[in-house]
């Protein structure tokens, strides 16, 4: 007995020990460290990731503008000892559920500090159902959409396709007779449903002065391609490729294709596009599909649109043939050895957006498109109902509450109905 106590207290002291090694070691974490571009040692602002950005000035003790290993470390022991990485409650469900119960619900989660802020948006028939802001939230800034972004680029694409300057199912070698055989035999439409055998990476790690058409490059250059349609490799690397090249052939930016296919057609002026990590950027490096940044009113009109098969305020958008060739479930019977640990292994893809539910046709009746920053939009075609929930949070810390939640507003407007 006196044996296993006196090992016991060895463990403690040799614990102690370790952990204040790790406290006042001064190096950054090493799973920021790759954020640390300049090689300062330390993480300015806008080397700093959302949710560190949204906690800056309380990280920073000393205040000299950036964030040090000893201050990062100080702040990752207090939010875990404080219970703040602990998942999300999720309350049960009120018993009468209307809008008011719905905004309790909102404020409640606030309140109990499970999270900062929030906004919320429900739609029918492309019109505004419901509206809600908890906490400091703002629907008109633009918060970082990490992959629900692949979504509008899907669709940036699909009206590029009915514009003419590309074809959805044609091999990318007709984009770039240069090309070889894996990146040019993938299509536009297998890129975006991640079954093209695109590597399964964020195809991010960049400096902030790479252009597009360089990182294309190297991508394919660095990552050979897998056999197209052999599985789901859930990434950001593909669409990089695909938006290079679409680029050069068009001779147009990226930022300004999407300008002209969604930006200008829905009003979207918070939109803009950047580094997920690191945000929104003017010039240089940015992911076309990891790195757009939008506020809930603007993914509420991009929803709206959708809701309206390519309409918005009576005008016609994208062709709703379109429409339905991109919501075309494509992966189901795919192995799926890369699906990110928070997406349901009974879901498929479409283009840009998970399928939750699909008819015999491999028509997709549910849509939605989380990320990683603790967004999700949505598109339930046989309810009638989209929506998107919005904050600045880690996803898996949030994930159950966020799916309560659309559940709880579903059963407020539809089965109320």
């Amino acid at each position: 007995m006196m044996r296993f106590a006196l090992s016991a207290g060895l463990g403690l002291v040799l614990l102690g020990g370790l952990l204040l090694l790790w406290w006042l070691d001064p190096r950054l974490p090493a799973a920021l460290a790759p954020q640390d571009h300049d090689h300062s040692g330390a993480l300015a602002r806008d080397q700093a990731g959302p949710l560190l950005r949204r906690d800056f000035d309380r990280i920073d003790l000393d205040g000299s503008g950036e964030l040090d290993g000893r201050e990062l470390r100080r702040h990752i022991l207090g939010n875990w000892l404080a219970g703040r990485t602990r998942e999300a409650k999720v309350p049960t469900f009120p018993e009468h559920r209307d809008a008011a119960a719905l905004r309790r619900w909102l404020d409640d989660a606030v309140a109990a500090g499970d999270l900062r802020s929030v906004g919320m948006i429900l739609l029918r028939e492309g019109e505004v159902l419901f509206e809600y802001h908890a906490g400091d939230f703002d629907p008109r800034v633009a918060l970082p959409l990490d992959s629900a972004g692949m979504w509008p680029a899907a669709v940036m694409i699909g009206c590029l396709a009915q514009r003419g300057d590309i074809d959805l199912d044609a091999p990318l070698r007709q984009l770039d007779s240069n090309l070889g055989q894996g990146w040019g035999a993938m299509t536009p439409v297998s890129i975006l449903t991640h079954s093209a055998g695109a590597p399964s990476l964020p195809g991010t790690a960049f400096t902030s002065e790479t252009g597009l058409a360089t990182a294309a490059r190297a991508l394919m250059a660095r990552y050979p391609a897998a056999s197209p349609d052999s599985e789901l490799r859930f990434g950001g690397a593909g669409l990089q490729v695909l938006a290079g090249l679409v680029e050069a052939r068009s001779k147009r930016s990226w930022r300004r294709l999407f300008i002209e296919c969604l930006g200008w057609p829905l009003s979207l002026d918070s939109a803009t596009f950047g580094h997920p990590v690191t945000g929104p950027a003017t010039g240089g490096f940015f992911s076309p599909g990891l790195g757009l940044h939008m506020s809930l009113e603007d993914y509420g009109r991009f929803l709206g649109m959708l809701q309206l098969q390519g309409r918005f305020g009576g005008v016609g958008i994208v062709d709703r043939s379109i429409i339905e060739q991109l919501e075309r479930e494509r992966v189901a019977v795919l192995p799926q050895s890369d699906r990110p640990r928070w997406a349901d292994p009974a879901w498929g893809h479409a283009a840009g957006a998970w399928c939750e539910r699909w008819d015999e046709a491999g028509q997709c009746r549910r849509l939605s498109a989380l990320g990683a920053y603790a967004a999700l939009p949505w598109l339930d075609r046989d309810r009638g109902m989209a929506g998107i929930i919005l904050t600045v949070d880690s996803l898996p810390r949030v994930r159950d509450w966020l799916f309560a939640t659309r559940e709880l507003a579903e059963q407020t407007y539809f089965e109320r109905d």
